[in-house]
């Protein structure tokens, strides 16, 4: 049995970033209302999440990502969600 808790997430906002190889991500957990925001690097299968209160991004765990995965994934099948997409190259500098 799995004795930590995972509150599922629901994925609202995505926006692409081509010239990156990244989208950001924002999600709602479903229990507590809280808001993450993720940054998956889809090649990489890596993904980081945005700590506030550090103001810095840090590594998923690896039990949270294959989560954090799914929903993405699912999210991103579906395509219900608002989603863009970046088209400026001046953003690739970032």
């Amino acid at each position: 049995m799995n004795t930590q808790t995972q509150h599922k997430l629901v994925f609202k906002h995505m926006v692409e970033l081509p010239h990156c190889e990244c989208v950001f991500c924002t999600t709602q957990e479903e229990e507590t209302n809280r808001t993450k925001i993720f940054l998956v690097f889809k090649d990489r299968r890596r993904i980081y999440v945005r700590n506030g209160v550090k103001g810095n991004w840090e590594e998923v765990s690896s039990h949270e990502r294959e989560s954090v995965w799914e929903g993405f994934e699912q999210a991103v099948t579906s395509r219900k969600i608002p989603s863009f997409v970046t088209t400026a190259p001046e953003l690739a500098a970032i």
